[in-house]
């Protein structure tokens, strides 16, 4: 590869003229967004506008999908762009989800459609039913991620029987408060809920358990949600 000097720039201002040391001969390099983040260092901005530049998705479009709970592998394939260009943004909302889910956590418990005062908050009634679950409270992984009508969804994923288990809320950070949206979440939220406990394990089995009609059952109320965040 052969080596260039900077010489000067051109009087427009448009380019940087280069030299090969040694030699008479000079060559002009144009003077763009990207050889400016250069040379003040700027390597985030240089990604920002590479990404602008060369993917259909703009960097907003790639934090919104990783809003959504796509992976920063999964962008970049549909994309058709380096991985680590999308790392570059995934930092700071992985952060605002891992905020939300610890701000559901502080949330009160809530059924469809009940209008009653506050209840019990997550957090202080789920480690116990983990630990009756035979689960370990300190292994749950807490996430959140923003669906497509603008409220969250926060996902407990927890190991218990031997077996993997998912429970999902519904979490709404205005009126802070939280509703089950399947099986799992009623058994490990709702102070009376009537459910079966969880099964035994399936060889190799994993579930995700949708809300099964009986939940209905534990609430005079019909359905109902929050508004959107």
């Amino acid at each position: 590869m052969q080596e260039l000097r900077f010489v000067a720039v051109s009087e427009d201002g448009r380019y940087a003229v280069l030299a090969v040391p040694g030699r008479s001969a000079r060559f002009t390099l144009p003077i763009d967004e990207r050889l400016r983040a250069v040379a003040l260092g700027q390597t985030s901005r240089l990604a920002q506008y590479e990404i602008e530049v060369e993917s259909p998705l703009r960097p907003k479009e790639i934090q919104a999908r990783i809003r959504a709970g796509e992976t920063a592998e999964e962008i970049a394939d549909a994309a058709g762009i380096p991985v680590e260009r999308v790392r570059w943004f995934e930092g700071p909302v992985l952060g605002e989800r891992a905020y939300i889910a610890q701000q559901a956590q502080a949330a009160s418990v809530r059924r469809p459609g009940d209008s009653s005062g506050p209840g019990h908050r997550l957090a202080d009634i789920v480690p116990s039913r983990l630990k009756a679950a035979g689960a370990d409270p300190a292994d749950g992984e807490w996430d959140a991620r923003k669906r497509g009508d603008g409220n969250w969804q926060v996902t407990l994923t927890f190991t218990a029987a031997g077996r993997l288990h998912v429970a999902e809320w519904m979490f709404d950070p205005r009126r802070r408060h939280v509703l089950p949206e399947d099986d799992n979440a009623a058994r490990l939220s709702l102070p009376d809920a009537e459910l079966p406990p969880l099964s035994a394990p399936m060889p190799g089995e994993a579930t995700v358990t949708p809300l099964a009609p009986r939940l209905g059952a534990v609430s005079a109320g019909g359905m109902g949600g929050a508004g959107p965040v």
